[in-house]
């Protein structure tokens, strides 16, 4: 589709660049002979300024093919479709760059991976589920322990614009299918790869019951992959970053 797009601007922009020629030849008739003493050719410069007390806007080259001037309004269409193609173009390159990078981050994310041992199993599910169903309720106060301050800090400033729009993000059926440690381990840092699935949806305060439940019943289950960065702060890991854009 993008290549078929991308075909026709191309196009486009040949049909309006190009010059165009009248498909017939001409000959000296319509060239202004008279009182050239007999040319019987006939060609026009291009610079001859009027005929017939009006200005000449075309001219013919030395083939004898007719081109027209191109009007202000002419040259500017034909910049604005130059242009769009090339926006459009470059636009399709970068989009394919950045998809191509972040398959490709995740592809190595995916492979430098090793197993969780029990502990560090235990207190990331530990982790994950308490601040997952704490969620909804837009405040993280009873698991701020399990953040660093600055992280708390910055997703409660989220909860709090929910808040002020009376919406919740509602998490359901939270659960996690696979964990992975991701290498090589950083000092005082863990880098946790997990894939879960869940029912992730809004509810509006000022909407009715039935609202929601067809909110709720729109949503699916689904599955997911991010990366939770854990600092060790005063002897404890403390979920520091959450990557969603696998």
């Amino acid at each position: 589709m993008k290549k078929a797009l991308i075909f026709i601007l191309f196009t486009l922009c040949l049909i309006v660049l190009l010059p165009s020629p009248v498909a017939a030849r001409a000959g000296g008739s319509s060239g202004g002979s008279g009182g050239s003493g007999g040319s019987g050719g006939g060609y026009s410069s291009p610079t001859a300024g009027y005929v017939g007390g009006r200005s000449r806007d075309y001219y013919y080259d030395d083939a004898g093919y007719r081109h027209y001037y191109k009007s202000p309004m002419r040259r500017l269409f034909d910049s604005i479709v130059t242009l769009l193609f090339v926006f459009v173009s470059l636009g399709i390159m970068i989009w394919r760059k950045v998809r191509d990078w972040l398959t490709g981050r995740r592809k190595r994310a995916l492979a430098d991976t090793m197993p969780l041992d029990a502990e560090t199993a235990a207190r990331f599910e530990n982790a994950f589920y308490q601040i997952e169903t704490a969620w909804p309720s837009n405040d993280l106060t009873d698991v701020a322990d399990l953040m660093t301050p600055h992280f708390q800090h910055q997703q409660q400033r989220i909860l709090n614009r929910y808040q002020r729009h009376h919406k919740h993000n509602q998490l359901e059926s939270i659960a996690i299918v696979s964990t992975e440690l991701l290498l090589p381990e950083k000092l005082n840092r863990q880098d946790i790869l997990v894939t879960a699935q869940m029912r992730d949806y809004f509810t509006d305060d000022r909407q009715t019951a039935t609202v929601n439940d067809q909110r709720r019943e729109a949503a699916y289950i689904e599955r997911f992959s991010e990366i939770w960065t854990f600092k060790l702060i005063d002897g404890q890991y403390r979920v520091a970053h959450i990557n969603q854009s696998l």
